[in-house]
């Protein structure tokens, strides 16, 4: 059994490859990499992500145009928590026998739709054949705007802590599709596998967040706020806390036997948009939000202590926050 997780991974290759560049502002450790190219008058915005058949999907679980919206959509996601807007992608597809020319085709066109309206374009990437299932890999390149990035260092004590979106909708897909249930019954059904088969990357939110100055961090949620969360902290050398009674949840997912709080923290594959603002922009900011963009929920703040912790209720004290979300190491065996 392999016996390190995905966080003692990334410090390992961090401490082997972080050597420093004049062209690299942000290098291994963060949603994306960020490049400075000489002459540029916008900054580089590089991410790589993977979907594994067995692992990260289903065949009978999702439809090709859906795994093609996904695919980009993950990638997507990262520049967005960058507040970079996506312009180009690879696509290194591997195949195994039994997949037909028309699924290809449906594969691309989900993901091409997904890329029009993103304002993304497919220069390249590789084909090969798979001895053990589909496995997509793309690397998307996005342009910061003004030379303005987040990363998740920045993070101050007192910053209060805010996500875009409800919490734990993709993570009721999956429950619902573990259940058997594979076509919603019900619109709260049907939103719930639609989340989690077609995410939606917030590029739009991202850009406006970075490009408005209000933020000192930011993050996407891919696996869990309990796991993710920890993470910013590191970046930033500081401790949060989070209240239960302030999560966005997904309140349906009781119909069928999920705890949305449990979802919220620990279910993974939100990809909405953590963030921290100054306390004196907060105010500002709700304000200001464009109604157009996902709602932010303001659900805690960073503090100097180290740790993580959170209250389930306002009448219960604050408790640490175990980080159960997904990773692929520590669930692998």
């Amino acid at each position: 059994m392999l016996r390190i997780d995905e966080n003692q991974i990334v410090r390992l290759l961090r401490g082997r490859f972080g050597a420093r560049s004049p062209s690299l502002i942000q290098g291994i450790g963060d949603d994306a990499a960020v490049l400075r190219l000489r002459g540029a008058r916008e900054h580089l915005v590089v991410t790589t992500d993977m979907l594994l058949e067995g692992v990260d999907f289903r065949r009978s679980w999702i439809a090709p145009p859906e795994l093609g919206h996904k695919s980009l959509a993950v990638n997507l996601s990262d520049l967005a928590a960058m507040g970079a807007r996506p312009r180009f992608f690879t696509v290194a597809l591997a195949l195994p026998a039994d997949v037909s020319e028309g699924w290809i085709q449906d594969f691309y066109g989900g993901m091409s739709i997904l890329a029009k309206r993103q304002g993304a374009m497919l220069i390249g990437g590789d084909l090969s054949r798979s001895s053990s299932g589909i496995q997509v890999t793309i690397t998307a390149i996005g342009e910061t705007s003004g030379r303005r990035v987040a990363c998740r260092s920045g993070g101050r004590p007192g910053d209060l802590l805010f996500v875009t979106g409800i919490l734990g909708k993709a993570a009721a897909g999956l429950a619902l599709l573990r259940q058997g249930r594979t076509s919603g019954r019900s619109a709260a059904e049907r939103l719930a596998l639609r989340s989690h088969r077609a995410p939606e990357p917030r590029c739009d939110a991202g850009l406006w967040l970075v490009g408005n100055r209000f933020i000192s961090c930011m993050m996407d949620l891919s696996d869990g706020l309990s796991t993710d969360l920890p993470r910013l902290c590191e970046a930033s050398g500081v401790g949060a806390e989070i209240h239960g009674a302030q999560l966005p949840v997904f309140a349906e997912a009781r119909r069928w036997q999920c705890d949305p709080v449990d979802l919220a923290l620990n279910g993974g594959e939100d990809f909405e948009l953590l963030f921290a603002v100054p306390e004196r922009k907060a105010a500002r900011l709700e304000k200001a939000y464009p109604s157009k963009y996902p709602p932010i929920s303001r659900i805690g703040r960073l503090r100097r202590e180290r740790d993580v912790v959170w209250a389930p209720s306002p009448d219960l004290p604050l408790r640490p926050l175990a980080p159960r979300g997904f990773d692929h190491f520590r669930n692998f065996s």
